[in-house]
């Protein structure tokens, strides 16, 4: 190894012409540890501080002179964004290493079997997303060899926001590089809890490692930076201002010296636009809940009490003592508040104006129970209108009969067709806007990075049940008038609306008699098969299904290119839900073309669903919703809708799903919906049963439908979700008759043979658990398991081991839910997953293999769990119970559960009442995720893909190390298979780019 250059008498190195203003003895350390790597003495220093403290000015301030001085110097960055790119920092890392060619190759080989490993399952006796001791050595062995000729550092900027890969291999590195040229400097940000304490706690235990912290500058060595850059007479005049302005931040110290000398020479210290956005900059880097905790401050002022502010914010009141630690520590609070003057406006003002209007309200009611004066509440109240206004525009005057100019939090009652809770406001009399009543505590949950999220809806702005008509066709097949039809084939279409439109509002009768007379004339039979494969559908007991004629094959062959006759094809049992699968997926492909009717493609969903495939349908759903939007009715878009909220429900994703079934009412009134509204009300009740919003279940399932509801599908979801909703209020027995009658309903239409339509077994074994009867529970269980066959339905097949596992004894429950953890892994039911996981992990710790327990547990927390519990139920808390299929609860951590042994046969496993939020993951792929991911199945190498797109292969490689984990596949061809056949007829022979799901808005907001 090169020794470094001697330093000359005087050392140009010198602390106070390099290092940061106020940080020498800091950087004198730092190259000090150099020194000593220079002579063989390796060693790892972290650098913490918080927000604003200087930790990267510092960093990169050391890396230049070292770098001067002949020092290799590597540098990594965190970031959010890429925590998810296994060994992502690592290949930051090695980039700027001066590597042989053969060691480069051997790096890059390195790390691409590193980030496979990173996003595959893992054997089952190593934990999920561990490197293989061939990575880690290869890797050690390279930067070995840098440190051979010349001494290494390594720097890691915002450790914190490392992905666990680089983390590993950082401790692999910095456990063996104690006797070699290793400097290794990781610089973190203070946080209300470790990213990664394991690494904390292990990298403190090193003989070799020491611990920076970076604290506030005092008051002298802000003097100092205002001398350095204003003069002596500046810093005597100001200083003292300065930091009790800037609490010692650097970061603000130095914007507020920028606002000095673009001032000039005034005699005051001038607050500008500099200081303002350095606070922001540091309160929106700190920790979401001091960010938080700093909105509510701002909202409720600094004499607010702390359980006044827990209400505020939906905080547990052990939290705010970190948060406002966190603020204090970074000098952007004192006393309990802001600094300045402007800073509570500042903050507020970035905000969004329908959560500040929220935020606003809840503050205002919450005030108005604490006694505060009626100035001080409508104030608040005031403050939320504009804002409300401000964000929507003018909204339309309230007139008779309205229920309500908006949508607020959920619970309350209601008129006939009123959305939950939406109340004319008492307190602003004659205004058509009631600010008073919209919903804070999602929004604010949401901010804090909890789950939930279901925010304010203003009526006028969605038109849902009050308000104007939404545009478009009251209904699509509305019969027309007497002597203005022309020609012999319109008057045959019109003629056919009028048919269905009698079915479609439930007069079975009149619409029976109708076809009945249509068919008598001769020749008019041929042009009502398109009828009666609808009415197969919405009607299956009341006329023979026309697929019912064809044998299996004949049945599968004749349904491939059109949606509705697959559905009935499917429902009479003539074509295999798999191969249902496949041909619905030709169907939905070629309507991304165009030249697909929206029944059929609706149709083709809907046989996704009833197919236990909703993770299909869901992929499907964006793409049709932007096609119907543009070329389709109001009922069309509707239904889609509709069809989007149970898929998202079916998956555990409730966020989507309300925002989807409120889309449905949006476009159509409910009114105008006929039979078909049964669907939307089973979701929206479902959703809220879910969420434990027991009393807003209760309002949609009392709403009035159309008479005939019963003979429908749309029916049978309805009674359906209605037994979930009596399971969750204990009223088992109930909810047990309502199973069975749904099982009497299958059986009678002869579609027993697909569970997922409404898996009334699996619900009736709950309702027996409920009631005491494992034996009964357990046998309904094994009936189920027994229809599904060998193949098909992984989730329903999940759902049922859980509840053979709940049934049973403590000998066979973890191999059960073990089982029952592989098929919703398959089914892409990372809810039902994440709750499956949690009861394993209590099963393991009850068996005595604490481990195993953990690896679970751990996976619980990797896993995008996105089902929400509600912030503040509306009944008292029902009893345990697994959740009501298809509605997934995800279940906590083991460390999170509360202490209690493991329940006795006949007794569900405990299902939590809160999930924590992901970490910054998304359920589906992105554009650019899905592009590399189209051409990549399409056979291109991954320097093709990146010359096709314009960007590196690096970029290539990451993207599809994330499309690999969210899909769940290891290879290329696993990826081909799973975007499904090439239609006929796209463009060059290759299929189009499929549009993804995308599930973003769940992390971000």
């Amino acid at each position: 190894m090169s020794p470094l250059p001697v330093s000359p008498p005087h050392d140009p190195y010198d602390p106070s012409r390099t290092s940061p203003a106020g940080r020498e003895s800091e950087y004198r350390r730092l190259h000090h540890a150099l020194d000593r790597c220079a002579a063989g003495a390796g060693s790892v220093i972290v650098l913490h501080g918080s927000v604003g403290s200087g930790r990267s000015d510092l960093l990169y301030a050391f890396t230049d002179t070292a770098a001067e001085r002949g020092v290799q110097v590597l540098v990594g960055t965190g970031s959010p964004l890429e925590r998810e790119f296994p060994l992502g920092l690592a290949r930051q890392l090695l980039q700027g290493a001066d590597l042989a060619p053969e060691e480069a190759a051997t790096a890059e080989a390195l790390l691409a079997e590193g980030a496979a490993s990173g996003t595959v399952p893992a054997p089952s006796d190593r934990p999920a997303g561990r490197l293989t001791q061939r990575v880690l050595e290869g890797l050690f062995r390279l930067v070995r060899g840098l440190a051979e000729r010349a001494p290494v550092l390594i720097a890691v900027d915002d450790r914190q926001d490392a992905d666990p890969q680089s983390l590993e291999f950082l401790l692999y590195l910095v456990r063996r590089t104690r006797g070699t040229g290793v400097l290794t400097v990781l610089s973190s940000r203070e946080t209300m809890t470790p990213a990664h304490p394991l690494f904390e706690v292990e990298l403190a235990r090193q003989p070799h490692h020491q611990h920076i912290r970076l604290d506030l500058l005092g008051t002298e060595l802000v003097a100092e930076v205002l001398r350095t850059r204003l003069g002596a007479a500046a810093a005597e005049r100001h200083a003292a201002e300065a930091h009790s302005l800037t609490g010692g931040n650097p970061l603000l110290v130095h914007s507020l010296v920028g606002d000095q000398e673009r001032a000039g020479s005034p005699g005051t210290l001038v607050v500008g636009e500099g200081y303002r956005r350095g606070l922001m900059h540091c309160l929106h880097r700190i920790d979401p809940l001091a960010l938080h905790y700093a909105r509510g401050v701002a909202v409720l002022g600094t004499g607010a009490t702390p359980e006044l502010l827990a209400e505020l914010l939906l905080l547990a009141p052990d939290a705010l003592p970190r948060a406002l630690y966190l603020l204090h520590a970074a000098g952007l609070f004192r006393d309990g508040g802001f600094r300045h003057p402007t800073a509570a406006g500042d903050l507020l003002a970035a905000m969004r104006p329908l959560e500040l209007a929220a935020l606003h309200q809840r503050a205002g009611r919450l005030l108005r129970a604490a006694g505060a004066t009626a100035a001080t509440v409508d104030g608040h109240a005031r403050v939320a209108e504009g804002h409300l206004r401000s964000s929507l525009g003018p909204a339309p005057a309230a007139g008779a009969g309205d229920p309500g100019a908006v949508l607020p939090e959920f619970g309350g009652g209601g008129g006939a067709w009123e959305v939950p809770g939406a109340t004319v406001a008492e307190d602003v009399a004659g205004d058509d806007i009631a600010a008073h009543d919209i919903a804070a505590e999602d929004i604010a949950a949401e901010e804090a990075g909890a789950t939930g999220g279901f925010g304010p809806v203003p009526a006028h702005a969605l038109q849902l049940w009050s308000g104007p008509a939404p545009t478009g066709p009251a209904v699509e097949c509305v019969p027309t008038l007497p002597g203005t039809v022309t020609d012999a084939d319109t008057a045959l279409r019109h003629e056919l609306k009028r048919l269905r439109h009698h079915f479609w509002h439930g007069r079975i009768d009149e619409g029976t008699a109708a076809l009945a007379r249509f068919e008598a004339v001769p020749g008019q039979a041929v042009h009502t098969e398109p009828l009666r494969h609808w009415l197969a559908y919405w009607y299956p007991a009341l006329l023979p299904n026309p697929a019912r004629r064809t044998g299996p094959h004949d049945g599968a062959t004749a349904d491939r290119g059109d949606g509705m006759r697959l559905l009935a094809a499917l429902l009479a049992g003539t074509v295999s839900p798999e191969d249902a699968v496949v041909h619905a997926e030709l169907v939905l492909r070629a309507g991304r073309l165009g030249g697909v009717r929206t029944e059929s493609l609706t149709a083709a969903l809907t046989v996704l669903l009833y197919a236990d495939r909703a993770d299909r349908a869901t992929h499907w759903c964006a793409p049709l919703a932007e096609r119907a939007g543009a070329r389709c009715g109001a009922h069309w878009n509707a239904l889609l809708a509709a069809l989007r909220a149970e898929a998202a429900l079916r998956q555990g994703d409730l966020r989507s799903a309300d925002e989807a079934g409120r889309a449905a009412f949006a476009h159509v009134r409910p009114e105008a919906w006929g039979v078909a509204v049964g669907l939307p009300l089973a979701t929206m009740a479902a959703a809220r049963t879910a969420l434990g919003l027991h009393q807003d279940a209760a309002h949609f399932l009392e709403l009035p439908t159309p008479a005939g509801l019963e003979h429908t599908p749309a029916g049978l979801h309805h009674r359906y979700a209605l037994a979930g909703h009596r399971l969750a209020l204990g009223r088992a027995e109930q909810a047990l008759a309502d199973y069975r009658a749904c099982g009497d309903t299958m059986a009678r239409w002869g579609v027993d043979h697909l569970p997922a339509i409404a898996p009334w077994r699996l619900g009736a074994a709950r309702a027996q658990l409920a009631l005491g009867r494992p034996g009964s529970a357990a046998a309904l269980a094994d009936q189920q398991l027994a229809r599904l066959g060998p193949v098909g339905h992984p989730r329903i097949r999940g759902l049922a081991l859980r509840i053979r596992a709940a049934a049973g004894g403590p000998a066979e429950r973890t191999e059960l839910l073990e089982r029952a953890v592989g098929l919703l892994e398959e089914a892409g039911a990372e809810s039902e997953l994440a709750a499956a996981l949690g009861e394993l992990s209590e099963a393991h710790q009850h068996d005595g293999d604490p481990g195993r327990a953990r690896r679970a547990d751990r996976r619980v927390r990797r896993t995008p769990a996105l089902a929400v519990v509600p912030v503040r139920p509306q009944a008292p808390a029902p009893v345990s119970l697994l959740p009501v299929s298809p509605l997934p609860v995800s279940a906590l951590p083991v460390s999170a559960l509360p202490a209690s042994p493991l329940p006795v046969a006949g007794r569900p496993l405990p299902v939590a009442t809160s999930v924590p939020a992901p970490e910054g993951t998304a359920g589906g792929l992105s554009e650019a995720e899905g592009r590399v991911a189209e051409l990549a199945a399409r056979g291109l190498s991954n320097r093709d893909i990146a010359r096709k797109l314009y960007i590196t292969v690096s970029t290539v490689e990451q993207h599809l190390t994330r499309v690999y984990r969210k899909l769940g596949v290891r290879r290329r061809v696993d990826l081909a298979r799973m975007l499904g056949p090439v239609p006929s007829g796209a463009a060059d022979g290759t299929p189009p780019r499929p549009a993804f799901p995308r599930r973003a808005d769940l992390v971000a907001g």
